[in-house]
């Protein structure tokens, strides 16, 4: 089985993702799968801290439980 290697990102591209991860605005400037990457980094920032934020909620009622039980 061959793994197929990711071509490299375009300059755009690496632009997206730093402004996706920093939080910054994207630029309309750049190009269409510039916008797939930022949008796809974004999305998945956004995902990992409503999961993080349920798993706090969550932690929180258990303590919030056990509080009441002692």
């Amino acid at each position: 089985m061959t793994i197929a290697r990711p071509r490299p990102l375009t300059q755009d591209e690496r632009k997206a993702a730093e402004a996706a991860f920093l939080g910054t605005p994207f630029d309309p400037e750049w190009s269409n799968s510039a916008r797939v990457v930022y949008e796809g980094i974004v999305l998945v920032k956004m995902e990992r801290n409503a999961r993080r934020a349920a798993e706090q909620l969550e932690d929180a009622k258990v303590e919030e439980t056990e509080a009441l039980v002692r």
